[in-house]
């Protein structure tokens, strides 16, 4: 008689057999083919959220409403350069409504 195919669940740490559970034990399997024996970091779903905030930010920059944005999403004006830094250099870079370009 053949042991059971969940045998290999016993085998488990906790924390492996949580996420066995939460993702089934089928996608578990292929975690571990795809990334067994290797530690891999799991971001918080904040940082997904981080994300969407700062593109939303990037995309109301004007390339000096600083201290607006800073207030509206209750970050530093610091945060907020940092976050609009490319896009700064940018904006900042094209000529002004009815200025002609040298280059």
């Amino acid at each position: 008689m053949s042991a059971p195919e969940t045998s290999w669940l016993e085998d488990l740490s906790q924390e492996q057999k949580k996420i066995a559970d939460l993702i089934g034990e089928d996608n578990f399997k292929k975690l571990m083919e795809e990334y067994g024996g290797t530690y891999f970091y799991i971001p918080k779903t904040d940082k997904i959220e981080r994300m969407e905030r700062n593109e939303q930010i990037k995309a109301e920059f004007d390339g000096y409403n600083f201290r607006e944005l800073a207030q509206k999403y209750g970050l530093t004006e610091v945060t907020i350069r940092s976050i609009v830094s490319d896009k700064m250099r940018a904006v900042r870079a094209r000529p002004m409504d009815g200025q002609l370009s040298l280059l």
